[in-house]
């Protein structure tokens, strides 16, 4: 009996990796085609002759829901009274009473589910709407964009006012980080940057103060998807999940050392720190030539390594 019960437990146990991998993957495939929209917010001042007469969904859905549950209580109130008549009147049917108030017990449910959906539909039906609003005279529609990064805080477009439209003003903030975001997910477009070392350290860190400047370029056939051979060439490790490795040896940001180390299993690139780097200027087994050129490096060059967070 062991061999059989160690055959249904390893059965069972490829029964339930197999459906936990099936499960895995669908959710992968799944959220390949979930994409979030680009935040946009907005604010809208409605005309002066109408705003008096709008009626938001919340204010409209509870005057029809208190308006459906007093019909529908009503009507189950009159057809509790009916109830007990035709009870009696079953109970007093001869020898097959019992038979007949079950059978009028079935219809009767059946009758009064239905009686009572139509009484709470039709007093929903009956609630009176919002009332008609009245025209503006306003022939444009004026949408005001905020930009705060630009000169002008607020950038004006109009246009012509549909007979049909509630509004003539409107504010809209465009987050263009997250469009941009949202873009490069899509791969529409390529973020360049570039690090300049300013050559001034931060007071409270002791560490070189580097700026950064992005540059945002669209993917298209004119400059052949922002293709690079350069980069071709140099950046690819085979993979694209995988990371380009770092060259061996050590960096520093001014504050400790760290050497550089690469794990294979998954294409990661990390940092271990050695040493603080005061720690390591005052080392006898640095040269004094090397120590030169690491300030020089530090207070000069470009950085090699770049984490944003």
């Amino acid at each position: 009996s062991y061999p059989r019960e160690h055959s249904q437990e390893f059965t069972m146990s490829r029964l339930i990796s197999l459906i936990a991998i099936a499960a895995l993957f669908q959710s992968a495939f799944a959220a390949r085609f979930l994409h979030f929209a680009s935040p946009l917010q907005s604010l809208t001042l409605p005309d002066a002759e109408v705003k008096e007469t709008l009626q938001t969904k919340r204010q409209g859905f509870l005057s029809k829901y208190r308006a459906g549950l007093q019909a529908e209580a009503d009507k189950r109130r009159e057809l509790a009274t009916k109830r007990t008549k035709d009870l009696q009147d079953a109970a007093i049917s001869g020898d097959n009473w019992a038979e007949n108030v079950k059978s009028r017990q079935l219809s009767r449910r059946a009758l009064e589910e239905k009686l009572a959906e139509e009484a709470h539909d039709k007093a929903v039906a009956q609630v009176e709407g919002p009332k008609p609003a009245g025209k503006s005279s306003n022939k444009y529609q004026f949408v005001g964009v905020v930009n705060r990064q630009g000169d002008k805080p607020i950038t004006w477009f109009a246009r012509p006012k549909p007979e049909e439209s509630k509004w003539s003003v409107r504010l809209v903030h465009v987050n263009r980080d997250a469009i941009i975001k949202d873009l490069y997910n899509q791969g529409k477009v390529d973020i360049f940057a570039k690090y300049k070392n300013t050559g001034k350290i931060d007071e409270e860190t002791n560490a070189p103060i580097v700026t950064s400047t992005y540059d945002v370029k669209e993917r298209g056939w004119r400059n052949l998807w922002n293709f690079s051979p350069k980069h071709f060439f140099t950046d690819p490790s085979g993979m694209y999940w995988r990371e380009r490795r770092l060259r061996p040896g050590l960096y520093t940001d001014g504050l400790s050392v760290y050497e550089s180390s690469y794990r294979y299993s998954d294409g990661r690139n990390g940092m271990r720190r050695v040493s603080g780097f005061q720690q390591f200027i005052a080392s006898k087994s640095v040269k004094g030539e090397q120590k030169q050129q690491i300030l020089k490096k530090l207070k000069e060059a470009e950085p090699d390594v770049v984490l944003e967070l």
